[in-house]
């Protein structure tokens, strides 16, 4: 067996503490057909036989048998067994004798210990052999359950299911285990009547289990369930036998709608059990209809990740598609590690060379980053059969106009796309110069600092990249502004990265603001500092950004007072018509002077 680290013992063993005393407390006090109490010697020659440091539940299932001391039940004979059982197994080597031998053993002291009783009280005429039978049948599936109960609650604790679930227990068992122990904790609290009206809490919890079982695990699940849970309630309980067929009918309606939303296969679920339930032909079937409206009610409100983990458990118990679609997805994480270890080894290697133009260090810090972020996402991929990932809000449609001054060629680039389902990049950059040297200046900037972005690059980290790549061009002196907008389709939220670029408009409802940042051109300075701004985007909102070219086209008019009221004016909606109608405002304020290379791009939220 593989050592588990101390920090998932120390996580678990808390919470396995206080499940085991209530379970021991619970499971004692299940009075079975009236009569007999099985549980308790049933759950000690388990713990026992697992380990004698389960001793400490001696305490609570002791406690949980004396609360019918002045009940009108024949305990006492079962008592005496539980007490010779614990006594004898906690001085029994652990795993010297199997478990079978331990039951034979369990059974001989419970019938001889109930026959002394009832002689020694004088009532040996309601000595029954054949309750002696049923109740050494009971003991024996009990301590079968129990310990694959015990199994299973180990591997889900520590997560290693390869090695601590044993071979032969399959989902089936592991389902029956649960939903026997379940029930029967329930029917341990006392807390059901069925002849006052009230509640049946046995029922309920039957139900519900059935119904948990059915949506997660499919049709099988919820039959395996329905028997299991029906099958404790009868014996625990007064209902008749027939009840067992409104289970089964639940489950199977469960399981039929699996991949749909929880609160059809809930409607679904109550509708069939209500419809067995209310045949008044047969009136052994009935159930209240309150119980499985509850059980409905309470399956809706439970949080979706508990339904992921139940069936993500289960897809390692069964081995089935999903489970190797996890080993596959835990190997490719592990390639992942070495990778992003290796890129920051590299990282760390440049980054400490002197040598002020680091861009090697930024490459491999990029690569790091990349891997991270390929990681997160291997992380959050999700089975085709459960909750689908949150979906875009938000909408963005783009558009934009120019104008070249030099032989129609433009000294600015730009590039807008989808970076991903969830973000879109507006990007816009001004080479310094005009015609086609300006444009190739600012084509690769834009080309580059794209590529980066796309590829998984955080944005200050490609700025940083792209401003050494430029300070590398020792042949000449290139500068660009960059002017780039990231999008946030999900939260609507705008980050605005501006590099000695012009001021950019948004315009909400008839207000528009324009928005500054002071900063170098990209390409000018080592260390280059960067910086954004956040701004809480609506359905309407129009961000709309420039070039130098339009800014430029009126001088005298610092505070560009007269690019927000162009802008203030448009009535349209359409950021074709919206980017056209500020150009040509733009040209018809430059008059005769000669015009600089203008550009808008104009984006509406959806």
């Amino acid at each position: 067996m593989e050592a588990i680290s101390q920090r998932e013992k120390d996580s678990v063993s808390l919470a396995q503490i206080a499940g085991m005393v209530a379970l021991s407390f619970l499971i004692c006090r299940v009075v079975v057909l009236n009569t007999v109490f099985p549980c308790g010697v049933a759950l000690i020659t388990v713990l026992m036989y697992r380990s004698k440091l389960n001793i400490y539940l001696l305490l609570p299932m002791f406690l949980g048998l004396i609360t019918y001391l002045n009940s009108n039940y024949l305990f006492y004979g079962d008592m005496a067994a539980f007490i010779i059982t614990g006594i004898v197994f906690s001085m029994m080597n652990s795993k010297k004798t199997e478990l079978s031998v331990r039951s034979c053993m369990a059974l001989l002291i419970v019938n001889a210990c109930n026959a002394i009783y009832y002689i020694a009280a004088k009532m040996f005429y309601r000595l029954d052999i054949v309750t002696m039978i049923i109740e050494s049948l009971l003991i024996l599936i009990l301590i079968y359950i129990i310990n694959n109960f015990l199994d299973f609650m180990k591997a889900a604790s520590y997560g290693d299911y390869k090695r601590k679930i044993r071979s032969e227990m399959g989902a089936e068992k592991a389902i029956a285990s649960i939903s026997t122990i379940f029930v029967l904790m329930i029917c341990g609290t006392g807390l059901w009547s069925v002849n006052t009206g009230a509640f049946s809490l046995p029922i309920i919890g039957g139900l519900l289990i059935t119904l948990i079982f059915g949506y997660c695990l499919g049709i099988s699940g919820g039959l395996i369930a329905g028997a299991a849970t029906s099958m404790c309630v009868i014996l625990c309980t007064s209902y008749p036998p027939a009840v067992t067929l409104v289970f089964l009918a639940g489950g199977f309606a469960a399981g039929i709608f699996t991949d749909d939303h929880r609160i059809v296969a809930a409607v679904c679920f109550s509708g069939s059990c209500l419809a067995l339930g209310m045949i008044t032909l047969y009136p052994e079937l009935f159930v209240p209809p309150y119980e499985p409206l509850l059980a409905s009610a309470v399956m809706v409100l439970i949080p979706k990740r508990f339904v992921l983990a139940l069936r993500k458990v289960f897809s390692k118990v069964k081995r089935d598609h999903a489970y190797y679609e996890m080993e596959t997805k835990a190997q490719v994480l592990n390639v992942l590690d070495e990778q992003l270890r290796t890129f920051e080894r590299l990282s760390n290697l440049y980054g400490n060379a002197r040598n002020n133009r680091n861009i090697i260090a930024y490459q491999f810090n990029g690569m790091a980053q990349v891997t991270e972020k390929l990681k997160q996402e291997i992380k959050e991929i999700k089975h085709p059969a459960v909750w689908a990932e949150a979906k875009p809000k938000f909408d963005v449609r783009v558009a934009h106009s120019a104008y070249g001054r030099s032989g129609g060629v433009s000294g600015d680039s730009f590039q807008y796309k989808e970076i991903s389902e969830s973000e879109y990049a507006i990007l816009l950059s001004d080479g310094m110069g005009k015609g086609s040297a300006a444009a190739g200046e600012s084509g690769l900037a834009v080309t580059t600092l794209m590529d980066l972005i796309s590829a998984g690059f955080d944005v200050k980290l490609a700025l940083k990249t792209v401003n050494n790549i430029l300070l590398l061009q020792d042949e000449s002196e290139i500068f660009s502004t960059v002017d780039l907008a990231m999008i946030d389709k999900i939260g609507g939220k705008l980050r605005l990265f501006k590099i000695g670029a012009a001021a950019t408009f948004i315009k909400r409802g008839d207000k528009v603001a324009a928005v500054k940042m002071a900063a170098l051109p990209l390409g000018i300075v080592d260390g280059l500092h960067i910086d954004f701004i956040n701004v809480r985007l609506r359905p309407g909102d129009q961000i709309i950004m420039v070039s130098d070219g339009i800014c430029d086209a009126n001088r005298e008019d610092l505070e560009m007072t007269w690019i927000q009221e162009a802008i203030r004016v448009i009535k349209s909606k359409d950021p074709q018509t919206i980017s056209d109608l500020i150009v040509n405002k733009a040209v018809e304020s430059y008059g005769i002077r000669e015009k600089d290379d203008m550009t808008v791009i104009t984006a509406v939220i959806q």
